[in-house]
């Protein structure tokens, strides 16, 4: 493919952002996070300072105009408390709550009188009174009205006018953490100032006094109206509760009191006996029936059966004793038998006796307890039969109570209404009635300056912020590396006047040089070898002679994006530097639409590079340098029809393979990049390319383009070296640090080191 297609696609393609150039690109990155330090802004604020300074003035200045053009004004104070502590003084608080219902905290009660005194009809009330519709030093001129002309006979819009002047001098605020807030009237009439206040003041608490007063009474009537219709109420539930107390027997006020339910009560108790008693006497009938004399005598302590059981053991045992010594016959045993079954024979009958004397009272508690249960469910079945009447007898009673209660407090409320609505008592106190003010209360010269300076440091600072946003240009090495993704060859300074060998310094302490593109002075290489200058040229050439690995580039391209940022001089430059290393170098000027090369030298120029082109031998096309004899250089000679088919000819090619084995190092100066091919297709020979870039002139768009298009034909691209940097600018310093001034002792007037 040659090399015009290769431009061709290069113009037409994508931005080939990944593809690294010749010498992978070291140092070029970006910061992932986009991160800016505080250095970054002071240094972003240090180099706008000029514009923040004049937004400063500005700000300043307008602020001390308009303190001069406003009128003056005094401010008349007036301060007021809020007494939420003395409103109970007779202990009256719930009546006037009734009449101004809604409670709330000190903070939104004072909050709630501020919104008061800032009200329309407070405002009218004074203006009225004081006639201010006529006063020139209130009222504006055409709303005045005249001597005899009625105040309400004001006009809508003129009421509008003199309502919003009003509040416009008027500022009402409360004291923090306290119950106060303060009244501020301002006029051009210090004695106005002062009236108006007070009559604020005295209107407002007036109108306190007469809002709290009418509402009392209005609290008062009601209660009024509506005591004889809870009295009648009263009167008519106390009938229905007598009449249904009637009914159901309750005696007395009390429904504990009821006939029926003592009846009932009293059945129940009796029940409850019987049934106990039934109990006790089943328990001994079950004993009795078991015939046995010992548990017979423990439930019948009182009957004979103990004294039987004591004679029948006693017995007993004489017959055992008796029977086993002397036996059956003998008479005394005979007697002993005869009276032990005799005491059986009663024992038994008493237990008889017992056990028929138990079961009848047994019998006889089941049937009381019978006949109690009976009365119980009777008396149940005519308390279920009355429940609905003692329901609504409790209804009843419990609504007459509340009548009562709500008739005796309307009572008591409506005697406490005729004392409070005798009361001349407000919540609101002037603790400090407004005096004549002295002082002027605006214009305020050192606020409004403050402010000014506050204003103008903010618009200053958006200012910068938006001139460093809208700054499209490259200014320090690092733009080129997180901007272009360019490495960066090095820095060039800039120039300034002065026809000194060293210049004259700057305040601190660097050195200042004329223009990188005056026509007048010799290449500063040659007129200061001992300036920043050339230092910065031979730190290029070091990194040009490091910049290809194995061995120092011999063909090397300088061009640039843009026309005008200083591919020239510094072609010529890097050639004299190279040159002063005894090494052969040609300086080959490849513009041949605007050559400039001769002219910067001072040599003629002859057929030249175009010469060499059409045929001419090159040899005799070079011109020596007068001081330099390692130098030669190849003017661009006449201009030619077509530049770029010449340089894209096989002659062309065969000019670089002859440079090549003639000399060390050939430094060529092109075109710039966009806009013309020339640049692109002799960057397809070099060992590196350089593209110079101007500060604060280039811009980045135009420096990523040349990069993509010289990427895009696979040029060896070195990197981009930075012309014309104002090394007492913030830009330096906030790439290099504030460490640049330190080093102006190395650039004396002594030998040239190479």
């Amino acid at each position: 493919m040659k090399p015009t297609d290769a431009i061709v696609k290069a113009e037409i393609a994508h931005p080939v952002i990944e593809r690294q150039p010749y010498r992978e690109l070291r140092g070029v990155h970006d910061d992932p996070h986009g991160e800016i330090s505080l250095r970054e802004v002071w240094h972003l604020l240090l180099s706008h300072k000029h514009a923040i300074v004049g937004c400063l003035l500005v700000m300043v200045m307008l602020a001390i105009a308009v303190s001069l053009i406003l009128p003056t004004r005094y401010e008349a104070v007036v301060r007021l408390t809020l007494n939420s502590d003395s409103q109970n003084v007779l202990g009256l608080d719930d009546l006037q709550s009734m009449a101004m219902p809604g409670g709330a905290d000190t903070l939104t009660k004072v909050e709630t009188q501020v919104h008061i005194l800032q009200t329309d009809s407070l405002a009218w009330d004074v203006i009225s009174q004081l006639r201010l519709d006529q006063n020139p030093n209130f009222a504006p001129k055409k709303c005045r009205s005249g001597a005899e002309a009625a105040v309400d006979r004001v006009s809508p819009q003129c009421r509008f006018m003199l309502l919003k002047q009003f509040h416009a001098r008027l500022r009402v605020e409360s004291v923090p953490k306290t119950e106060m807030f303060e009244l501020r009237f301002r006029n051009s009439d210090p004695v106005l100032a002062m009236t108006i206040a007070n009559t604020l003041a005295s209107t407002y608490m007036e109108r306190n006094f007469k809002t709290r007063f009418e509402a009392t009474e209005q609290a008062s009537t009601w209660l009024a109206q509506q005591l004889d219709d809870v009295r009648k109420n009263v009167e008519s539930t106390q009938q229905k509760v007598t009449d249904v107390q009637k009914k159901i027997g309750i005696i007395g006020t009390d429904e504990n009191n009821n006939m029926l339910i003592s009846k009932l009560d009293e059945v129940n108790k009796q029940l409850v006996q019987a049934e106990s008693e039934r109990i006790v006497r089943e328990a001994r009938y079950r004993v009795a029936m078991t015939e046995n004399p010992e548990l017979l005598a423990s439930v019948m302590p009182g009957s004979t059966l103990q004294a039987l059981r004591i004679q029948q053991a006693d017995l007993q045992n004489q017959y055992a004793q008796l029977s086993s010594r002397y036996g059956d016959a003998f008479p005394r045993v005979v007697q002993v038998k005869a009276q032990l079954a005799q005491v059986d024979s009663a024992l038994q009958a008493e237990i008889t006796k017992v056990g028929t004397q138990m079961e009848s009272e047994y019998k006889a508690a089941v049937r009381s307890e019978n006949l109690l249960r009976a009365e119980l469910e009777k008396q149940k079945t005519e308390a279920f039969k009355m429940n609905e009447g003692a329901i609504q007898y409790a209804i009843l009673k419990r609504e007459l109570n509340a009548g009562r209660d709500l008739y005796e407090s309307m009572v008591k409320k409506l005697k406490e209404a005729g004392i409070v609505a005798g009361l001349k008592s407000t919540t609101v106190t002037i603790v400090d009635p407004a005096q004549i003010p002295t002082e002027k209360a605006e214009p305020h010269l050192p606020l409004n300056i403050a402010l000014g300076i506050l204003a103008g440091a903010f618009s200053g600072i958006c200012l910068a912020f938006a001139l460093e946003n809208t700054n499209e240009t490259i200014r320090t090495p690092g733009d080129l590396e997180t901007q272009c993704l360019l490495p960066s060859l090095g820095v060039i300074p800039a120039l300034a006047n002065g026809n000194s060998r060293n210049g004259h310094r700057s305040r601190n302490g660097q050195q200042a040089l004329m223009p990188p593109e005056s026509d007048k002075l010799l290449p500063v290489t040659l007129a200061f070898p001992s300036s920043p200058v050339a230092e910065a040229y031979r730190s290029l050439r070091t990194t040009l002679l490091l910049a290809s690995p194995g061995a120092p580039p011999k063909l090397i391209l300088v061009t640039s994006a843009l026309p005008g940022e200083g591919k020239t001089m510094t072609s010529i430059n890097s050639a004299i530097v190279l040159a002063q290393k005894n090494r052969r170098v040609l300086l080959v000027d490849a513009d041949l639409r605007r050559p400039t090369v001769h002219i910067r030298m001072g040599v003629s120029n002859n057929s030249g590079l175009s010469g060499a082109l059409t045929g001419n031998e090159p040899g005799e096309s070079y011109v020596p340098h007068p001081t330099l004899p390692t130098l030669s250089i190849l003017p661009a000679g006449h201009r030619p029809p077509l530049p770029s088919e010449l340089l894209d000819s096989d002659r062309m090619r065969e000019l670089i393979a002859r440079w090549r084995a003639e000399f060390d190092h050939v430094i060529i100066d092109t075109p710039p990049v966009l806009g013309m091919s020339d640049a692109v297709v002799l960057s397809t020979h070099a060992d590196a390319v350089v593209l110079v870039v101007r500060a604060a002139e280039s811009g980045r768009q135009s420096v990523r383009r040349a990069r993509e298009v010289l990427l895009g034909v696979h040029a060896k691209l070195a990197g981009a070296l930075v012309n014309a940097v104002d090394m007492n600018s913030m830009d330096h310093y906030g790439y290099y640090g504030y460490y640049g001034n330190k080093y102006h002792h190395y650039y004396g007037s002594g030998e040239e080191k190479n």
